[in-house]
């Protein structure tokens, strides 16, 4: 059938090239009337309703039987006046902030080219130097500015692709974050150096979050707090250690402050504060170490945390209940990890403790297996552990807890004062307590799993510093005994058992010491060296009586040499060994000690390998 003239051609409906007839003709008929803007009414604006305009009531006010009025001052719309040319200016500061980075040699541009190794360009770490970089660039640890990590003489192409460089103004940073290469690095040395010691995080989620969206990821405060941990057991980036730890504190801080602090009521702050404060015990800084455990323990109080299983008074809720079965484990082990760090910072000081265990109804962890895989499995509560039954339920993770448990205790043993004052009555309630400390110490020893002893349980570090703090608590236990038997006169037998049984675990902490010589010591608890600083003040205060003791003596030697080796990267050993080196000075034999702990036992240290 042919094509009639009128009828439309078959491309006709989808060329967006044809004219629109009617709408030219509209317009042209409307050419010179200026259009007329409708301003809605004051009700229909509030209501956000659609009004017709029309005065002096408009058709909505006059169907609902409203006062109509209306606002003939329109409110001016845009940025405030001034604020383009404050953008400018801005941007004029940063142009030329870039045009100062210029490289001064095409060696230090290579440089910056170059793969993870030479990423730091802005920043010369310690032994990755390239031949061609100078070194006097004065930008020591203490010179580091807002542009760390950033390789402001990339060129432009390198920038726009680095994604990194966008974060800064997702998430409000004041710098950009490390190469990628570089982050899981450090997280996978965590991970594999740092996490079996303290094993609050989840290893797959804290990962696969670290991909999601900017607002879906953890505290910028905790991946510092992690990658310090991780860098100072790393050869490669441990000078980068105090820059991590500074700006871990840096965000906690400004979190703080922003509002009135409700985005601290997260488990990833808490998290934050302990491995801040683990590293503050570890490198010396007592008094923020002290304070920064105070945040932690309070956070863990204020979001619940000591009483996840059980059922209380109604206080307030700060946390939304969890997810799932890994996130309630998680808030469990980080309570417990903030528990263990408190019970810690008051034995190394004498302080009081923050955490009272009547208050906590938040059953023992899951073995790391379990947590690992999300397989859900009976819990035990800390009453029941501590009952002749529990302890062979115990594994790596709720026996360092237990023994964090022994050692407040002893604590509280020795400092909290009872009302009879009693502790000359050998049946007294002092001496009630030390029975009861000494039966569960033994029973827990007894009853442990095959899996929590030693040497099969080497390769496990909590395993290791379970076994250190139960001969730890001991000692604690039985010091206590010695000074109040001395000092009130009781019958000697009462004194010489107690030596007996602090030379005994003494004996045992040596061993373990020795067991253990042939793993890697950073990947140990920081707070495993007060376990040997305890027993060898055994040995000197049983030196002082028995000099001749080679066996002693040796023993004596061999963990100052250990300490010697654990300050590297437990700089906390040397606060401890300042104090042997006193109670040393006073015994007499301080010297020919020292010269065969450095001539004979301690290893030299590693030579730093060569960069790649």
């Amino acid at each position: 059938m042919p094509e009639s003239a009128d009828s439309a051609k078959e491309d006709y409906f989808n060329d967006l090239s044809q004219p629109l007839e009617d709408a030219e003709r509209s317009v042209g008929a409307n050419e010179g009337q200026p259009k007329t803007k409708r301003i809605a009414c004051i009700l229909c604006r509030k209501r956000k309703l659609r009004c017709d305009g029309c005065r002096p009531t408009c058709g909505t006010c006059k169907r609902l039987s409203h006062d109509c009025t209306y606002d003939e001052v329109r409110k001016k719309s845009g940025p405030k006046r001034g604020y383009v040319k404050l953008l400018e200016a801005r941007l004029q500061q940063v142009e030329t902030l870039l045009k100062s980075q210029e490289p001064e040699s095409s060696s230090v541009l290579a440089t910056a080219r170059a793969p993870v190794e030479n990423a730091f360009a802005s920043r010369p770490v310690e032994n990755t130097f390239s031949p061609t970089v100078p070194t006097d660039m004065g930008m020591g640890r203490e010179a580091l500015s807002q542009q760390d990590f950033v390789l402001l003489d990339a060129p432009a192409e390198t920038v726009a692709e680095d994604p990194f460089s966008w974060e800064v103004v997702g998430m409000g940073l004041e710098e950009s974050l490390p190469p990628q290469d570089t982050i899981n690095e450090l997280n996978e040395v965590y991970f594999q150096k740092i996490h079996p010691a303290i094993p609050m995080i989840h290893r797959g989620r804290f990962l696969a979050s670290m991909s999601l969206a900017p607002h879906m990821r953890p505290p910028i405060s905790l991946r510092y707090a992690v990658w310090c941990h991780a860098a100072s057991l790393t050869d490669r980036y441990e000078s980068l250690t105090d820059t991590f730890y500074q700006r871990a504190r840096k965000y906690l801080h400004n979190d703080e402050m922003k509002r009135h602090g409700e985005s601290l009521l997260n488990v990833g702050y808490c998290q934050a504060w302990l491995l801040v404060s683990m590293h503050e015990f570890r490198n010396m800084y007592f008094p923020r170490a002290w304070m920064s455990v105070g945040r932690s323990v309070r956070l863990a109080q204020m979001l619940g945390l000591q009483r996840l299983d059980g059922v209380g008074l109604d206080v307030k809720q700060c946390l939304q209940p969890a997810k799932d079965w890994i996130e309630a484990e998680e808030r469990r082990r980080t309570f417990w990890i903030a528990f263990c760090q408190d019970r810690y910072a008051s034995v190394g000081t004498g302080w009081p403790m923050t955490i009272d265990e009547t208050d906590i109804m938040t059953n023992l962890p899951a073995p790391d297996a379990s947590f690992e895989s999300g397989t859900p499995v009976p819990l035990i509560s800390l009453e029941q552990a501590l009952k002749p039954t529990g302890a062979a339920q115990l594994h790596s993770t709720s026996g360092v807890i237990i023994m964090a448990v022994l050692l407040g205790r002893n604590l509280l043993h020795l400092h909290r004062p009872s009302k009879a004052n009693d502790d000359h009555d050998l049946n007294g309630e002092f001496w009630q307590r030390h029975r009861d400390l000494e039966g569960i110490l033994a029973h827990t020893a007894l009853s442990m799993p095959d899996s929590m002893r030693l040497p099969a349980g080497l390769p496990n570090p909590s395993t290791i510093f379970t076994n250190m703090l139960m001969h730890t608590s001991a000692i604690c236990l039985h010091q206590a005994a010695i000074f109040k038997a001395d000092k009130h006169r009781l019958p000697a037998n009462v004194a010489s058992e107690s030596r007996v049984r602090c030379v005994t675990a003494a004996a045992e902490i040596a061993r373990i010491m020795r067991m253990i010589s042939h793993l890697d010591l950073g990947n140990m608890h920081p707070f495993m060296t007060f376990s040997l600083y305890v027993a060898n003040r055994v040995f000197i205060q049983y030196l002082k009586f028995r000099p001749n003791d080679g066996q002693m003596m040796s023993s004596l030697q061999f963990l100052l040499a250990a300490m010697n080796a654990l300050k590297r990267r437990n700089p906390l050993s040397e606060s401890f060994i300042a104090q042997l080196d006193v109670d040393l000075e006073v015994s007499g034999f301080g010297e020919s000690v020292r010269y065969m702990t450095k001539t004979s036992l301690v290893r030299p240290p590693l030579p730093t390998p060569p960069h790649p």
